[in-house]
């Protein structure tokens, strides 16, 4: 299983968080942000397309998702992203290049991931915003960008600009 190195350090210390403020008489299972890890990671890798990782990172769900990300070559890509939080069904991604940007609701604690295809071409940005309300929700993003071969591609090629149904 994969784990993005910078999220691994957080997990820590929101794990040490979580146990020392743990009421040993509740029986409610609390939001972990580790289970929350391991499960987006599942979802992540029910794929079996021949795909090459290009690019992955993972964060809270407060700190949102602000990345532009390069497509060079002549190979496809596809975007895949995932969430797992305690108290929210959906975040709004943005997905921008150049004048064309379009909205996804990315289901979090789903156990499919929200799949892109994204031609090769000039860069696009994905963001998700920042969640500046009180309390702070617990959360995980993870996502990553891959390369794939053309016939890999299903569905809409460019999920971008959208294609007429």
């Amino acid at each position: 299983m994969r784990i993005p190195r910078t999220l691994t350090v957080l997990l820590a210390t929101a794990a040490l968080a979580t146990a020392c403020t743990h009421d040993e008489g509740s029986r409610a299972r609390q939001w972990e942000p580790d289970d929350a890890l391991q499960r987006v990671q599942r979802a992540l890798d029910a794929d079996d397309a021949d795909t090459t990782e290009i690019a992955e990172a993972s964060s809270y769900l407060a700190s949102g998702i602000d990345r532009t990300l390069d497509t060079p070559g002549d190979k496809p890509y596809r975007f895949d992203i995932a969430c797992d939080t305690d108290g929210i069904a959906t975040v709004t991604l943005s997905v921008t290049r150049g004048a064309d940007e379009r909205r996804f609701d990315v289901r979090c604690g789903n156990r499919q991931t929200l799949r892109l295809n994204v031609p090769a071409g000039p860069a696009f940005t994905v963001r998700i915003p920042r969640i500046d309300k009180e309390p702070i929700p617990s959360g995980v993003i993870v996502w990553n960008l891959n390369s794939l071969e053309p016939d890999d591609v299903h569905g809409c090629p460019d999920e971008i600009k959208g294609c007429k149904q």
